[in-house]
């Protein structure tokens, strides 16, 4: 399975905004298509499995097929679908190779369809095809053609701002909107992380004034969480 890229909108623009790549498009009726396709191929097999020979036929033989579900095929026209389909299962596995099987396969089969419309009954004398053969062509080419067009969703998550101040090496806090200057304002207690990253205890303590006001003391820890 393929990870979701993620990339961030210029700063310029909106720089609390991150856009994330969703599901794709074309992905899931080259899915459909690729299976129809495969599966019609493979059941006309069944039906008819006549190859004309190609030295005898190609390009302007006449070739008769039978009829399945209306369709006129034979060996070389359930081929064709199996091929298609194939190539469009292949290509659901990513977007951007979906939409290119999808414009291929389409151009493929527009094309069939309208060989079969100038050739009469048969595409390039291989390809047995009557009406809702040509019809079927035609519509499955076009429908890729239309997968090929299609985008991917995205979504726009607003994230909030990052945090105002973070701690210097020597105490002073620090103000990232302000290109690493110290702000005197801000809070200078660093919070020290103990070992398998667990919060470890604050050694230091609050400054504790005594009556002298020119005496100040260290409040010092319980004797029982002196290690």
């Amino acid at each position: 399975m393929l990870l979701r890229r993620r990339r961030t909108t210029d700063a310029a623009d909106d720089p609390d905004v991150i856009v994330e790549h969703g599901p794709s498009l074309a992905k899931g009726p080259a899915l459909i298509a690729g299976s129809l396709l495969v599966a019609f191929g493979l059941a006309g097999l069944l039906k008819n499995s006549d190859f004309p020979p190609v030295s005898s036929s190609f390009p302007d033989g006449t070739v008769q097929g039978t009829n399945f579900l209306g369709f006129e095929v034979n060996g070389w026209t359930d081929f064709f679908a199996i091929t298609a389909g194939a190539l469009l299962l292949f290509g659901a596995a990513q977007h951007h190779l979906a939409k290119f099987m999808s414009l291929l396969v389409g151009l493929a089969l527009a094309a069939c369809a309208v060989i079969a419309v100038i050739d009469g009954q048969d595409v390039l004398g291989l390809a047995a095809a009557n009406f809702w053969t040509k019809v079927g062509f035609a519509v499955a080419g076009g429908a890729m053609l239309v997968n090929a067009l299609m985008p991917r969703t995205t979504r726009r998550r607003h994230v909030g701002p990052a945090a105002t101040t973070t701690a210097a090496a020597d105490g002073r806090a620090v103000d990232p909107d302000r290109d690493g200057a110290y702000d005197e304002g801000a809070p200078t207690t660093v919070h020290r992380r103990g070992r398998f990253g667990r919060p470890g205890r604050n050694r230091g303590a609050d400054p504790v004034v005594d009556e002298d006001p020119n005496r100040t003391t260290v409040a010092q820890p319980p004797p029982q969480q002196r290690r």
